[in-house]
């Protein structure tokens, strides 16, 4: 994978101890979040009824939709409760001089 499909979306800093932030590039929001001091990117839409995680909850690697409580490993976008069955799209995260840098453009969504 190239620099070039990695997008500066925030500066490590930026993301809470507990809890994440939200950030877009185009039209995709990505969640950010630190968990275990390692950074990971999720897109900010809940594969069961499309809403966004903003108002949401981080609670260690799950990630939970407020509309209906569904939960996401912030790791690798899988479903862990229902009732979402299907993944979220999950990006590639590296972070360099205190940057966070996501490829939005190169989900690694689960199979």
């Amino acid at each position: 994978m190239s620099e070039t499909n990695h997008v500066d979306l925030a500066g490590l800093d930026e993301l809470p101890a507990k809890g994440f932030i939200v950030r877009s590039h185009g039209e995709v929001q990505v969640v950010l979040a630190k968990y275990k001091d390692e950074v990971y990117a999720v897109e900010n839409l809940c594969s069961h009824a499309f809403a966004r995680f903003d108002d949401g909850r981080l609670r260690g690697p799950r990630l939970m939709c407020p509309l209906h409580g569904a939960c996401f490993d912030i790791r690798d976008g899988r479903a862990l409760g229902r009732p979402a069955t299907a993944p979220i799209r999950s990006f590639p995260v590296r972070v360099d001089a205190g940057r966070v840098l996501v490829a939005v453009g190169e989900p690694l969504t689960p199979a």
